[in-house]
């Protein structure tokens, strides 16, 4: 089975996936965005004539190999890399849509990571699917010096391509009315970013986040990134360097998980006026569902891949608030060895917990946790990313009650517990034994963050200033 498309750029023909869905790939939402338009805002794409072929995605944004080997699949990565992917079923009609928002620190990923074709959700649910491409690490996120709403770029993309969903998705069976997006890790604080941008009025109407919240650089560590990343480069202008020696210079700066959380959005003034957060707390994502969700130990992947990372928590709370609050916030958590649930907290639970809080006086809000345990892991807790697959896939146990919760909140608006509210905060744990919900978990670690505000770093130590 196979069915042409019309879109505004042009004709896509479709595939087949399996039982009644199609999928369409590699649809370009922008113009490539190389030679004068690198480190430029989107353009919309050229219209082409003929039908274009969308058996295949489109190339990756240029990036370092997967964090972790074997985790992605292998795709072409090219500067050229702003096209997305639409999967729906075969009688989709009106039907609503959920826009995919990769994760990978916002220097490798792609739209298919942990989604694929989105089929088994479209299927179970009779939505269409979306995931897209969008420019990362340097190219997607550098603030160029003495350059006006730099430094942003991957969201840029982000925010094109929802226009192109705004502009096309009916001609695929979505209702342009009816838009979610959801993303991981990296893609979930593009979620925070999106809702609370004042360039996505109209575009979205439900959220999804899987450890999100705030993480966005401030001007102070986009220039010193920035200065960084010149110095790596050299005497290039970095206008007109090869792909591969920007990726070079960026590599230099900091590699594989060292170089989590280095590369991230700055407040660019245009698509981020503001920390995202204090805009959803003052009302800029008004109307907006969401429903929020972290791992009980998210922090702990951090830790197998890179043993002593959590070690770090001390001299990060040192950092951010100096010895006496160190102390204050060591206090809260149980003896022995907590460094790794500081980590989670301090990079994702809380921030999570404060968007949540932000959004709940503006809009209907759920908020979860996912506890596993992980079989796959040897029944280790959740760690960061594991709840995705089960959110696509389904599965047995905690995975298909998570699976079951995101259809129902995509396509009914909500997923099914009480809404969140403060100072209840009720949260559902998604856990081994079924999906229980409690007030306010964690409560005593939560609290002692409460009134402190700080700047996110890179947490390791790769260079002074970002």
């Amino acid at each position: 089975m196979t069915r042409i498309i019309d879109t505004a750029g042009g004709k896509v023909r479709g595939v087949e996936t399996g039982d009644g869905v199609l999928s369409w790939r590699g649809i370009p939402y922008a113009a490539p965005p190389v030679g004068p338009a690198r480190w430029r805002p989107p353009r919309p794409a050229d219209a082409w004539s003929g039908v274009r072929d969308g058996a295949r995605p489109g190339s990756s944004a240029i990036q370092p190999p997967p964090l972790i080997p074997g985790d992605t699949a292998p795709l072409p990565n090219a500067e050229d890399c702003l096209y997305l992917n639409v999967t729906a079923p075969a009688d989709a009609e009106r039907a609503p849509v959920l826009v995919w928002l990769h994760g990978g620190g916002y220097h490798v990923g792609h739209g298919q990571d942990m989604a694929g074709d989105g089929a088994g959700f479209a299927r179970d649910f009779g939505t269409v699917v979306v995931s897209l491409n969008y420019r990362l690490g340097a190219l997607g996120f550098l603030s160029l010096p003495d350059e006006d709403h730099t430094g942003a770029h991957g969201t840029h993309d982000q925010i094109a391509a929802l226009r192109w969903v705004h502009a096309n998705i009916e001609a695929f069976g979505g209702d342009p009315g009816r838009v979610t997006v959801y993303g991981v890790s990296a893609g979930a604080k593009s979620v925070s970013n999106l809702i609370a941008s004042p360039l996505t009025r109209g575009l979205v109407h439900a959220a999804a986040t899987s450890s999100g919240g705030d993480h966005v650089a401030s001007p102070e560590q986009s220039r010193a990134l920035a200065a960084r990343f010149l110095k790596e480069l050299g005497a290039r202008d970095p206008r007109d360097a090869p792909a591969d020696a920007v990726l070079a210079a960026q590599n230099a700066v900091a590699q594989g998980i060292e170089a989590t959380w280095v590369w991230r959005p700055a407040i660019d003034g245009l698509a981020i006026p503001r920390r995202p957060t204090d805009a959803i707390a003052a009302g800029a994502a008004a109307g907006i569902r969401l429903l929020a969700q972290h791992c009980v130990s998210e922090c702990l992947l951090f830790e197998l891949g890179a043993p002593g990372s959590a070690a770090r928590a001390v001299q990060v709370l040192e950092d951010a608030f100096g010895p006496a609050a160190r102390d204050e916030i060591l206090a809260a958590y149980p003896p022995g060895d907590p460094q790794a649930d500081l980590m989670t907290d301090e990079r994702y639970a809380v921030p999570t917990t404060r968007l949540a809080d932000a959004q709940s006086a503006h809009a209907p809000v759920w908020r979860s946790r996912y506890d596993g345990p992980l079989a796959v892991y040897g029944g280790l807790p959740a760690i960061h990313g594991s709840d995705a697959p089960g959110v696509w896939s389904g599965g047995e146990g905690a995975a298909g009650d998570l699976h079951a919760a995101w259809g129902a909140f995509v396509t009914t608006g909500t997923p099914g517990w009480t809404p969140y509210t403060v100072p209840e905060r009720s949260t559902m744990l998604f856990t081994a034994d079924g999906p229980r919900s409690e007030n306010d978990p964690d409560a005593g670690r939560r609290r002692v963050w409460e009134g402190r505000e700080w700047q996110a770093g890179t947490w390791y130590e790769v260079g002074e200033g970002f």
